[in-house]
């Protein structure tokens, strides 16, 4: 094995990106965008030892960290009563936290699934009820839970940015609650939730891309009988590789548990792996990180992102840019009209741009276009930045919103699990363990008609088959880890009539992948969500807060 090979094994689809963090290599509540830089032998040595080091700085902890011996097992399920007041009016809703047990077909326990669950009173059996899944692979659901969704969120600044410890939780105006019974569902290996069976690692065989799609399938099964839910309408949502998720799971689900999808919701998701691991022959992959490279480049300047420059990127990246990139030889000359055009239009220095032959990475741009300025830009959204090292190859400080997120988030569901929820476990809560990503097995991602992949091929037929149902896809304008325009160009092949077409709703928000945590986007998405539920609910949606999408 080379050494190429064995870098490669090492830091797996994760930290390959956490140059870009959340792959589906990756490990992030979001799924990451890989990065493809050359490197030399010794610069390679550095960059991975000092990421693997930074991971598990960063994950230790939580990976060894067990429950003393006694402990026990956490709580089968809590049940707890709630009031929140919304726009002047009070919205009773039951908190139940549980866990879900799967079984193999013998009989014998392979897994526990934690899961907490909103259901507004009184309840309804014709009520809709949404499944919950954030990314990673690895990724608990508390970034949706408390980041956008659920009856109370995280208080976070209008930038976007990972608010300062101590966190606070207070009452959300834009809770789906109001539309939807949530159920927010930990994968196992994430949250509370945990493998059963005799491996040394129980947790293992569910770190694939089937394994996990099939558990899914059977806790959803198990809590639709549990709780007496088999006549609500069902929808899916999922968060970048979460999204991948949903969109196997709508295919999935009708046919090996009888549960037919209403809606899903995708938010910043990954769809296409050759977008996030793309080779030399993929030039479509670059193209997509141009609009939300100008759209960063032009916020941090003071200037509004608005139509223009959206079109003008947009433009470019679909006809002229996978073009150039496929005529260049070599490293292009100075001055190449070509290269000038594009570092003019993500305002990156010509020479950078050059070294790069024209295929600028996340997280290329993230450590140059604020150089100069010492700073280095979140993947995540790319208007957040941090103070970056005097040597920048040596720079593991880490995501500015990535990783105080998995801090952040951390601390507010252990605190809200045990005062709020009334659940209490010696159990470590596992945000974003970092090993899951490091060990997922992506061959079935792959998998589909046509081409398409796994996620891709799922929705088509998903859609062909049940043409009524809804899909709403959203996007934030400066995320560099799943750009918005992946999303637009993706679901523009699906071979469907134009009468389903038609009714694919795609959002563009203010913020980068995490968008929600900006209020104001939080609140616009949570309008779109409700208009799409509104069918299911026999009357005109009424937003649970104001706010207008930016343009698609």
């Amino acid at each position: 094995m080379n050494l190429k090979q064995r870098l490669y094994r090492l830091i797996s689809p994760n930290f390959r990106t956490r140059v870009h963090i959340e792959a589906p290599t990756i490990n992030n509540a979001k799924l990451t965008y890989i990065v493809n830089v050359k490197l030399t032998r010794r610069r390679a040595i550095v960059f991975v030892c000092g990421w693997f080091a930074a991971g598990w700085l960063a994950s230790s902890a939580v990976a060894d960290d067990k429950p003393a011996a006694g402990a026990g097992e956490p709580p089968a399920l809590v049940e707890t009563q709630h009031k929140v007041t919304l726009g002047g009016h009070p919205l009773e809703y039951r908190a139940i936290a549980e866990t879900i047990g799967l079984t193999d077909q013998k009989g014998e326990p392979t897994a526990s699934v934690f899961t907490v669950a909103y259901l507004a009173e009184p309840a309804g059996e014709r009520r809709p009820v949404a499944f919950v899944f954030n990314g990673g692979p690895g990724a608990a659901s508390v970034f949706l839970h408390l980041g956008a969704l659920g009856p109370r969120i995280l208080d976070t600044p209008a930038s976007g940015a990972v608010p300062s410890p101590p966190v606070k939780l207070s009452d959300n105006p834009s809770t789906w609650l109001t539309f939807t019974d949530l159920v927010f569902v930990d994968p196992v290996g994430t949250g509370f939730s945990r493998g059963k069976g005799k491996e040394d690692n129980p947790d293992k065989p569910f770190w694939n891309v089937q394994g996990d799609v099939n558990s899914l399938g059977a806790m959803v099964r198990r809590w639709l009988t549990r709780h007496q839910r088999w006549s609500s309408p069902v929808y899916l949502v999922g968060e970048s590789y979460g999204g991948l998720r949903a969109a196997a799971m709508a295919r999935s689900l009708p046919r090996d548990v009888g549960v037919a999808v209403s809606g899903l919701v995708l938010v910043s998701p990954a769809l296409d792996m050759a977008i996030l691991h793309p080779d030399i022959s993929n030039t479509m992959a670059p193209a997509f990180r141009l609009p939300s490279f100008a759209a960063t480049a032009a916020a941090l300047a003071g200037r509004p992102a608005g139509p223009e420059i959206a079109g003008e990127a947009e433009r470019f990246a679909l006809s002229d840019y996978p073009a150039g990139l496929a005529a260049l030889k070599g490293v292009p000359a100075p001055g190449d009209p070509f290269i000038a055009r594009i570092a003019q239009l993500i305002g990156l220095r010509e020479e950078v741009v050059r070294r790069a032959r024209g295929r600028v990475s996340g997280y290329l741009f993230a450590r140059e276009l604020r150089r100069a300025q010492g700073e280095v830009l979140s993947l995540y959204d790319g208007t957040v930045t941090r103070s970056g090292g005097s040597d920048q190859s040596n720079d593991n400080a880490g995501d500015a919103v990535l990783d105080a997120s998995v801090a952040a988030y951390t601390a507010a569901f252990q605190a809200y699990a045990a005062n709020d929820l009334g659940y209490h476990t010696e159990q470590p809560y596992r945000v974003l363990p970092n090993e899951v990503s490091r060990e997922w097995n992506w061959d079935a991602a792959r998998e589909g008609g046509g081409g398409l992949g796994l996620a891709l091929s799922s929705l088509e037929n998903s859609l062909l088959a049940h043409p009524e149902t809804r899909l709403l896809v959203v996007n934030g304008r400066y995320d560099l880890v799943t750009p918005y325009l992946s999303s637009r160009w993706l679901i523009d092949q699906l071979s469907v009539p134009a009468n389903v077409r038609a009714g694919i709703r795609l959002r563009v928000y203010e913020g980068g992948h995490m968008m929600y945590m900006r209020p104001a986007s939080r609140a616009a998405f949570a309008a779109d969500a409700a208009e799409l539920f509104a069918p299911e609910n026999g009357a005109p949606a009424k937003s649970p807060a104001t706010g207008s999408p930016a343009a698609p």
